[in-house]
């Protein structure tokens, strides 16, 4: 059979029609108990975008004040509206923004699968991790602390009787 012997071809006796039966690997795909979410790929098309370069202000002196590196960049078909001025280089700015708005769009577009929502919920798994370890840790050190203070302690009229008066 050569290149196509996964596929096994089976011939009808009645009529010459050939019938391709599916192979044990196509059977195991459709198969899988949960599907998996996958995340969309976002991609930036330059005709969604609308790039304005503004003059910037804030510190940085004449170079900043005077020159035009502040971008200001516009997803058309979802209104998202960026800008950034994070250094005095134009070219830097650029490639911020489209960072910042690929990763806006990425939260619009996916939601709990994107970047951000995966690492914010990575953060909030380690700070519960670590509250249970410190409890485990501490908790039992403060029962104890707990339970030596609550020693009865002695009425001071009663100790006031007590002691001999004379």
């Amino acid at each position: 059979m050569g290149k196509l012997s996964f596929l096994y071809l089976a011939v009808d006796k009645i009529a010459p029609i050939v019938k391709r039966m599916p192979s044990i690997q196509a059977t195991r795909f459709f198969t899988s108990k949960t599907p998996k979410q996958e995340r969309k790929k976002i991609v930036l098309r330059d005709e969604d975008l609308i790039e304005t370069f503004v003059k910037g202000s804030g510190p940085g002196g004449q170079c900043i004040n005077k020159r035009s590196s502040c971008v200001d960049l516009r997803h058309i078909p979802t209104g998202i509206r960026v800008q950034c001025q994070q250094s005095r280089s134009l070219a830097d700015n650029r490639g911020i923004a489209r960072k910042l708005l690929r990763e806006k769009l990425d939260e619009l577009e996916n939601g709990p699968l994107s970047k951000v929502a995966k690492r914010a919920a990575k953060i909030v798994k380690q700070k519960a991790r670590r509250a249970k370890r410190a409890k485990e840790k501490y908790g039992a050190k403060s029962n104890v602390n707990e339970s030596a203070n609550n020693i009865p302690e002695v009425p001071s009229n009663a100790a006031a009787s007590s002691s001999p008066t004379a």
